[in-house]
């Protein structure tokens, strides 16, 4: 299957990420924008590409042994700022809003690399950079676009790691629940998506 670790936003988190697509689908250039759909809105911590049932399963006990270790990260308060372009402004391929790296976060996201390196997958050369996606500018850009909004912050609450499935169709992506990591210290974890 074709997956990747995430953090999901908590309810205040998504419905600040929500509004500011609808602020920012009113502007001129909006129609050349993919937003992402509520439900997939998500911070990625580690992308693992097609991963096989053995490699999920080695990744999986990995994953939570590295957890439950004393010093392990619990659960995030991480912060939501503005949206922005990526790469840049003049080059604007992906809108996103940034996530603050704090070294909770950067644990995480090194504990994560760590665990899909040594369960068999590729290491991933490109350095980790937090945010969360709200849409993706089509190849037919023929505006430089301007994000008219105000600068805001929000809190955003982390308690689990999730481990998705991630299915392609011509409608878009969708993401599957796997495996849910409860970030709450030694030896808290579930495999039961309806916990947390």
């Amino acid at each position: 299957m074709r997956a990747f670790l995430a953090l999901a936003p908590d309810p205040a988190a998504q419905t600040v990420l929500c509004r500011y697509q609808r602020r920012l689908a009113q502007a001129s250039w909006a129609h050349q924008v993919k937003w992402v759909v509520e439900t997939n809105l998500h911070l990625t911590i580690r992308f693992l590409g097609e991963v096989t049932p053995a490699v999920q399963a080695e990744l999986v006990g990995r994953l939570e042994a590295a957890l439950s270790r004393p010093g392990a990260p619990g659960r995030l308060e991480l912060e939501l700022t503005e949206p922005r372009w990526f790469p840049s402004a003049r080059q604007p391929r992906t809108l996103a809003c940034l996530v603050p790296e704090t070294p909770p976060l950067m644990a995480l996201a090194a504990l994560a690399e760590a665990s899909a390196r040594d369960a068999g997958l590729t290491p991933e050369e490109r350095p980790f950079r937090a945010h969360i996606t709200l849409g993706r500018m089509r190849p037919t850009l023929t505006v430089s676009p301007k994000l008219d909004i105000a600068p805001a912050r929000t809190g955003f609450r982390a308690d689990a790691l999730v481990l998705y499935q991630s299915t392609l169709t011509p409608a878009g992506p969708i993401y599957t629940e796997q495996q849910r990591f409860l970030l709450v210290g030694p030896r808290q974890t579930s495999d039961d998506p309806s916990e947390g």
